[in-house]
């Protein structure tokens, strides 16, 4: 309104006599002091603004008496203002706050008799005359709101901008133009057409537009009034208007060839510095010297040669060799090594020459407004991406996306694992973890970047990329660049860019040259050194870019979560069932409002996926509905043995802005997870909240069915609770899964909170985990989500799922060496799939939540008593002997082993007068298994003070077969002797011992027993050097498994029982044989390991 003032609005008010006035938006102060100064010292000036960007208090000071500020909102403030002479209107450009402005004035005007202000209002022209914008949406009631958006304003267009783009894009704008309730004028015009006199309008169609409103009584009464808006739309005033627009556009131009041009010139400059130093940086340029070092400790070491002190302080002076070819390396276009796997540091494969090209043709498609995102398929380290996304934020470019797509694996096809060969690093590959790392080290790892995880050519098929600007396909996609062009290629614009970096003579060019050649793609193509070829998509090159991509189910990725839909709402609940009727009655209810607490003001939903269950066990639509009207049914189209695409199938339906995700639909929960978990989420954004897993019943659901654990059983322990009436009752019947607590770390979660913009950065499930109960697929999401650099992992306290008996794939095999094959195959297929075995992210946990009840406060040193499993197992009956088995409760065993190993009566246990300090139930044990066994050697290492050599002898005399060889680092001198005993002195893991241990026993079969209690890695290297010497059926037993905490000696250390979990982590040939512990007395629980194949 200020360039107005001196030639329009000043004496329009001189003209109407006006003495009090109301400034509605006074933005930073500018108009006071010409408003008083032209009106007199008997002006009176109000002044209301919510949020001033000005002390009001100094135009109080200097203007007392004459001056008033107003601190709120205009709608507010009007009703209790007094009658005004003119009205400045210039604050919130909407519809709903000008109308109520203009009427409010005019009641205020006709309740005193007065004639209606002088109303000016400012910005009744273009952007805002026919689109709302809103400073605070939330101030406008939401009936008279339009639909709006953070986007800035394009001329002559109805659509808002997309990106950093348009006029005023941080503001709340109308989405669209136009229509009913919309914008200034609208709000003008509306309450113009319901005043009672007759009104006349003055508009200067300049500066964002001027309407000046008076009503035509007015103007009889005041001739200078009406003479004032006469030569406003006279000749006279036509010609100032043209003054005002040229005065305009020359301080415009002064501006930009004062302030614009040579800001644009430093922050091109400033751009240019950036790219430069992140190129260098995902070179490693600045710390080039550094991995000269290495490389010559390395060379130096494996040539047993001591370093030069010359070439470690100054390699790039003293190195002739190594630094010219490193440096020559990272400058060249084939990028670090040349391919020759030399070192594993920098951040991408490509050389600066490399990165200097992409960098053009990202410069190309800026200058020729190439639409579109930039996608980089075969993502190597990851550096391409780094750098796309890198130039996205030096020139602010919020609309486009960078999207990482591939299978992500840590060691090239066909190896589950990297190694390191004569070629060093060749064999290390870059998994979703690093390549996210990576991104976060540049700081730019946020919603923008996607990543595709799985086979590209599936991932990309049903990806919501609409529109790619420019397209790189990395040397490592082989054959599978030609499909993955089959699918990508059609959404290029004309003007896109392809950018294959690949060599002539490999799979990746050969796949690119035969896709154009199958396309007839004539469009020239450059072809560089080093394998760089390149082109522009031209007129005519197949279809043009689809706005929409259908979803496709049943391919081996991890699909993106889609957006999330109008009506969303704040928690959608996805729980899988396949032959569970008895068990999903009790978990659906868990997840009812009935149930649940906590939950006013929080809408949700809980889809229900029944994957394929029998006819008898079959979910209806109208039974799930019961629960309540947040449940609904969701029908699949096809029925696979994995869970994965179902539960993918629920995220697609979904509404929610969060997800509950529930693999394994026998899981009841207590009933403060859903809004505990919607806790976690909001407290420690972003991040996933991870529900502790428990089994209802005495121990390990496995190992109890074994022992006469069944449904039966389970269900009196729920009649027992009153379940659900008290659902945190549900922790007196029930045991953490796996020997773990609650400040433990985690690897899964059958019931995993997290944010739906996670779920669009890297998916949800993989549906390569095709295998009955997904094998490691819940792993598998669990870790890609929270190995996420900016996610914070959270657990509850107090909360947990607890596991029902179902007949589930590996919960519920009593067969412990099937559980363990089983298991041991899903991580097998893992590290097929991601080149790695599986491991957690390792975070610290972060905690919400509250212990609400006594049962729920278990720790390892603080038990809860079995009595609620006794009255479990006691159904009524005459007393006497047993006549069939029960499960011991796992506390009563822990509890009676912790008992025994205190008071070490085992350390006076003898054998014909040897002390042999071990358990009697453990030496029942060995005899066992050396009977059915029969081995033709035992092999024992730590013989210690040879008691249990001995017995081992004995008992193979007793059987008249076999023979025992003890290896310890101890003189073979003073150790018991025996006819079946042969000592050995050394260290049981050393080369040169096992080697020794091989040759006395001649291809015989035999039994090992690791006896040396010593830390996980000796163990291991242990189990390492004698594991082939066991056949199928034999035993490798484990000792004193107990300690660390296992229940006791808590200061051991990692040590004999984490060395069983690496070692059947590793090898898939053995697994634990519970019966051999069946007195529930044993040091060496989990220890008996039977090879099985």
């Amino acid at each position: 309104m200020f360039p107005f003032w001196n030639d329009f609005i000043a004496p329009v008010l001189e003209a109407g006599g006006v003495r009090r006035l109301v400034e509605i938006g006074a933005l930073k102060g500018e108009n006071t002091r010409q408003i008083i100064e032209s009106l007199g010292a008997e002006t009176e000036l109000h002044v209301i603004d919510p949020a001033p960007a000005f002390d009001p208090s100094e135009h109080e000071r200097e203007f007392a008496g004459q001056y008033v500020f107003h601190r709120g909102l205009s709608v507010d403030i009007l009703p209790d203002l007094p009658v005004m002479d003119a009205a400045l209107i210039d604050g919130d450009h909407n519809w709903y706050t000008v109308y109520n402005e203009c009427r409010l004035l005019s009641l205020a005007a006709q309740d005193a008799g007065r004639p209606l202000p002088i109303l000016v209002l400012h910005d009744v022209g273009w952007p805002y005359g026919r689109r709302d914008l809103y400073y605070s949406p939330e101030t406008v009631p939401e009936e008279f709101r339009q639909p709006y958006a953070q986007r800035g304003v394009h001329l002559d267009r109805d659509e808002l901008a997309k990106g950093a783009s348009g006029l005023n894009q941080k503001h709340f704008n109308a989405t669209h133009e136009g229509g009913e309730r919309n914008g200034v004028m609208a709000g003008l015009e509306d309450w113009m057409a319901q005043h009672p006199e007759p009104l006349r309008m003055v508009v200067l169609p300049v500066y964002f537009g001027l309407a000046i409103v008076v009503e035509e009584a007015r103007l009889a009464r005041q001739p200078a009034l009406a003479a004032a808006l006469d030569a406003i739309e006279g000749l006279d005033g036509r010609n100032k208007l043209l003054d005002l627009v040229e005065r305009l556009r020359l301080q415009a131009m002064v501006f930009q060839h004062n302030e614009y041009f040579p800001a644009l010139t430093r922050e091109l400059r400033l751009v240019a510095r950036y790219l430069s130093t992140v190129k260098a940086a995902l070179l490693n340029e600045h710390y080039l010297e550094d991995e000269a070092r290495l490389a010559h400790l390395a060379a130096r070491i494996a040539a047993g040669r001591d370093p030069d002190a010359r070439i470690l302080r100054d390699p790039l002076r003293h190195d002739p060799d190594g630094w010219p070819r490193l440096a020559r390396e990272r400058r060249g276009p084939a990028g670090p090594d040349d391919g020759k796997g030399r070192s594993f540091v920098p951040f991408t494969d490509m050389g600066r020459a490399r990165l200097d090209d992409l960098h053009t043709r990202l410069e190309e498609i800026k200058a020729r407004s190439v639409p579109g995102d930039l996608v980089d398929v075969g993502v190597g380290r990851g550096g391409a991406g780094i750098f796309l996304r890198a130039w996205l934020d030096a020139y602010d470019l919020p609309d486009r996306r960078v999207w990482s797509v591939d299978g992500f694996r840590a060691a090239p096809e066909g190896l589950k694992s990297a190694r390191w060969t004569d070629r060093g690093v060749a064999e290390f590959r870059a998994d979703l973890n690093m390549v996210r790392d990576g991104f976060e080290r540049f700081g730019l790892l946020d919603r923008r970047v996607k990543f595709l995880v799985g086979d590209p050519a599936s991932s990309v098929q049903d990806a919501p990329i609409e529109q790619i600007a420019l397209l790189r396909v990395g040397h490592e996609l082989g054959a599978a660049a030609a499909a993955v062009l089959e699918v990508l290629y059609d959404r290029i614009p004309v003007g896109g860019v392809v950018f294959v970096d690949a060599g002539s003579d490999s799979a990746t060019r050969r796949a690119v040259e035969e896709f154009r050649a199958s396309r007839a793609i004539e469009a020239p193509c450059e072809r560089r050194d080093h394998g760089l070829l390149v082109w522009r998509k031209a007129v005519g090159e197949g279809a043009e870019p689809s706005l929409g991509n259908a979803p496709v189910s049943d391919l081996p990725r991890a699909p993106l979560a889609p957006e999330a839909p109008t009506d969303a709402v704040d928690l959608s609940v996805i729980v899988i069932f396949h032959n569970m009727a008895r068990e999903a009655q009790r978990t659906l209810h868990s997840l009812s409002r009935a149930y649940q607490h906590d939950l006013e003001g929080i809408s949700y939903e809980v889809l229900v996926v029944d994957n394929g269950s029998r006819p008898d066990q079959a979910l209806s639509a109208e039974w799930v509905s019961e629960f309540g009207p947040e449940f609904r049914l969701l029908s699949l189209d096809e029925i696979h043995p994995s869970p994965v695409n179902a539960l993918n199938a629920g995220i697609r339906a979904g509404r929610g802005r969060n997800f509950a995700l529930m693999i394994d639909g026998a899981h009841v929960v207590t009933p403060g997870v859903l809004s505990w978990g919607l806790t976690g989420l909001s407290t420690y954004a972003p991040a996933i909240v991870a529900t502790q897993q428990w089994y209802v019943g005495p121990g390990q659901q496995g190992d109890a069915m074994a022992a006469g654990y069944d449904r039966a059983y389970e269900d009196r322990l729920f009649e027992q609770i009153g379940w659900p009436a008290n659902g945190y009752r549900l922790f007196e019947i029930s045991h953490f899964i796996g020997d773990r607590d609650w400040l433990d770390g985690m690897w899964e979660s059958n019931c995993l909170f997290v944010g739906r913009e996670t779920l669009e950065q890297v998916g949800g499930f993989d549906e390569s985990f095709d295998l009955p109960g997904a094998g490691y697929g819940n792993l598998d999401l669990y870790e890609r989500l929270a190995g996420g650099p900016d996610v914070t992992v959270v657990s509850m306290l107090g909360e947990g799922s607890f596991h029902q008996l179902h007949g589930g794939d590996t919960t519920n095999r009593t067969d412990a060496a099937e559980r363990r094959t089983k298991v041991f195959d899903y991580s097998q297929q893992y590290a097929d799939l991601r080149g790695r075995a599986f491991h957690g992210p390792g975070k610290p946990i972060h905690y919400v939540g509250a212990i609400r009840s006594q049962a729920a406060r278990r720790t390892r040193p603080r038990r809860m008593s079995a009595e609620a499993f006794a009255a479990a197992a006691s159904p009524g009956g005459v007393d006497g002997p047993p006549v069939e088995s029960l499960p011991m409760p796992e506390e009563l065993g822990r509890s009676f082993l912790e008992a025994v190993y205190g008071t070490m009566p085992w350390t006076e246990t003898t054998w014909l007068g040897q002390p042999v300090r071990t358990p009697p139930t453990d030496l029942l044990a060995y005899q066992e298994i050396i009977s059915s066994v029969r081995p033709d050697w035992i092999v024992e290492t730590g013989a210690g003070d040879g008691g249990r050599s001995v017995y081992l002898a004995s008992i193979c005399a007793l059987v008249g077969h076999g023979r025992v060889l003890t290896v310890d680092p101890s003189p073979a001198e003073g150790r018991p002797e025996h006819p079946r005993l042969t000592h050995l002195s050394g260290r049981p893991h050393h080369r040169d011992v096992a080697e020794e241990v091989k040759r006395i026993v001649d291809g015989g079969s035999v039994l090992v027993v690791l006896g040396s209690v010593t830390d996980r890695h000796s163990t291991s290297e242990e189990f390492e050097r004698y594991w082939q010497l066991v056949p199928v059926g034999s035993y490798v037993i484990v000792t004193d498994t107990v300690v660390n905490g296992n229940p006791v000696w808590a200061g051991f250390g990692p040590g004999p029982a984490e060395a069983v979990k690496q070692i059947q982590a590793r090898n898939g040939n053995f697994a634990p044989d519970p019966t051999m512990e069946k007195y529930h007395l044993s040091f060496n629980p989990g220890g008996y390991l039977r090879r099985v194949r």
